[in-house]
Order: C-alpha cells, then structure tokens, then sequence
C-alpha cells in the first residue's frame, strides 16, 4: 500500500515528441497520450461569424508555427503550445520529469531552447534523446544487434538518417528539408498558376499522387482538386495539369534522396553490407507517402522496410524508452547528448 502512495506522489514522468507538424506527450503512470497540431491560432474568434468563404479560410490557416525544420524558432508559442499539455500530466501539483526528442543535427543552442521550452511550460527537469534513436525503437528495430541497421525518418521539418550496431549510433545525417517542403511546393505551385489555395486535406491527396508520378517518369495527366479561388474568393473543385506540380516537388525529393544516397557512399564498406543485407527502415510522416519508399529503394537499389505505425514511431519509442529508465534513480543526469560523427 505505502508502496503505491509513493508511487502516486512522487514527480510524474512523461515523453515529448515535440514535432513541427505535431506534439504528443505521454504521461507515465497515468497512461495519459495526448496529441495537438503544432501550431498556435493567431485569430480570436469564431471563424462562424464570418459569411466570406476566402475569409473564412484565410483566418482558420492564420497560425504561428513555433518550430521550423523540427527546432524552436518562437520560444514564447512552444510555450504557449506546450503548458496545457504538460499541465494536465501533473500530479498533486507535481511538476513531470521530461524526455524529450531532438534531431540530431541539432546545436546545444537548440537543445538549449527546447529544455527552456518545457521547464517553462511545467517541467522540473529535461533530458533529450536522438529523435531517429527513439525512432528506431519505436519501429521495433533491435539496434543492439553486432550487425549494422540503417533508419530515416522524414518528419514535417526534418529528414533524419542513423546507422545503428551494438546499442550505438555509429552514422548520422539530416537535412532539413521534409514532408513540409513538399506539402509547400505543392501549395505554391497551384496558387501561381491557377490562384487556388488548396485546402489542407488535399495537399496531403495530391502529395500522394505526385510521388507515385515522380516515381514513374511519362505518367502524366490532369489532376482533381478542391480549394479556394482566392480572385473569385469562392470554392472552387477543377482539373490541374500535374507536370505543374511535379517540376515544383521535383527538386525537394531529389534534395531528400541525394542526402541519403551521399550518406551510403561515406560509409565502410563492412557496414555498407550490413544494411544491403537488412533493408532500411523508414519512419515519419514520408514513410505515409504513397510511393517514398519506391522513390528510395530506386536510389539506393536497398530494401525499403515502412515501419508500423510510422507516425507515432518517436513518441513510442520515447516511451518505451521512459519505461526502461523508470525506478533509476536520477536517470536524467546520466543522458548525455552523443558525440555523433557525420
């Protein structure tokens, strides 16, 4: 019984996936997941008072982004963002012990704003973890096996790339370009020339339908679309010209898999081996595109293994990892950010 008290009373521990397209925390001990756009509405009001549909729309997308390329860039609206999440993971007013995710080719400036962020927000202490490290575990990949395995995850803001044997991460590159990129290419390469905004959804549908186009060169043609016609400031559905949206993602894919396939030519031969044998893993928002993983295996001649659940892949690796270290004593102070070599 006095066992359990303890437990109840002692300073919760929860694991933050703070992503720049979306942030869930899980809260040990309480079983509690939750999960919120990353953004912050800049409009107050109810968006039902308005009668103009281009109006309409224009103030529901009126947001602030507090992360560009999966780092804090406005430290006050990841704050904003943040504490009502954290506050609802406390427990007799106990603020939680925090395990974060960062990319890693993040600075200690970086890192630095995202422990500010979340003692700000309600934590008492912080420690952070390669994101593609809790990727991996996440993804069920044994990263303790003697032969190498290679991850990427391709979040909104970042793509992020790891080699890992015997528990290590021995090779990692990122770059940031992401999901994002490619959702603004899309975006903007219909506003220029048909003067649509698109609605959210169907970036996503056209995003789909573009890699599987890129991934088949000649297979062309007109594509459906819905969105607002920002002279006509009515919703308009029509037929776009998909090479239109291709040349504009064209470069942002080709970004994404020069950086992978660069980063499979600087390893040794051994460990280049290793992963031919294995297959690489792919997690994040890019491992949902219909036709990455083809896009990828044509670069790299490689095996494309799509993780289970490869959105959720970082914040259950975070837990995951959060259970292991749960009842060390103090096991923050023994994280210590890894010299990576690149």
């Amino acid at each position: 019984m006095f066992g359990k008290i303890a437990q109840f009373v002692e300073a919760p521990s929860i694991a933050v996936d703070l992503g720049t397209a979306n942030t869930r925390i899980y809260a040990f001990g309480i079983g509690t997941f939750l999960e919120k756009p990353s953004s912050v509405s800049l409009v107050k009001g109810k968006n039902s008072e308005i009668s103009d549909e281009y109006f309409k729309y224009i103030n529901s997308t009126l947001v602030a982004a507090p992360l560009r390329g999966g780092v804090i860039v406005d430290l006050k609206n990841a704050v904003t963002l943040l504490k009502p999440l954290i506050v609802k993971t406390r427990r007799l007013l106990k603020s939680p012990v925090s395990l974060a995710c960062a990319p890693t080719d993040t600075s200690e400036v970086e890192r630095g704003l995202l422990c500010r962020a979340l003692i700000a927000s309600g934590a008492s202490r912080v420690a952070i973890i390669p994101e593609v490290w809790a990727a991996a575990v996440g993804a069920g990949v044994d990263i303790t096996l003697p032969t190498a395995q290679m991850l990427i995850d391709i979040g909104e803001g970042v793509t992020d790339l790891a080699v890992f044997r015997e528990g290590r991460i021995i090779f990692s590159s990122a770059i940031r370009t992401a999901c994002g990129d490619i959702h603004k290419a899309v975006r903007s390469s219909v506003m220029a020339r048909y003067k649509i905004k698109i609605y959210e959804q169907e970036i996503e549908r056209l995003t789909n339908e573009i890699a599987a186009i890129v991934g088949e060169p000649g297979r062309n043609g007109l594509l459906h679309l819905a969105g607002i016609d920002v002279v006509k400031r009515t919703e308009i559905r029509t037929m776009v010209d998909s090479r239109i949206i291709v040349d504009a993602v064209l470069p942002v894919f080709n970004r994404i898999t020069d950086m992978i396939e660069t980063s499979l030519t600087k390893l040794p031969e051994k460990i280049y081996c290793d992963i031919l044998d294995s297959g690489i893993y792919l997690t994040g928002g890019g491992a949902c595109i219909e036709g990455m993983d083809g896009l990828i295996a044509a670069t790299t001649r490689m095996t494309i293994k799509i993780a289970p659940d490869p959105l959720h892949a970082v914040i259950n690796g975070a837990t995951q990892t959060l259970n292991y270290w749960h009842g060390k004593k103090c096991w923050w102070d023994n994280i210590v950010w890894p010299k990576i070599p690149t």
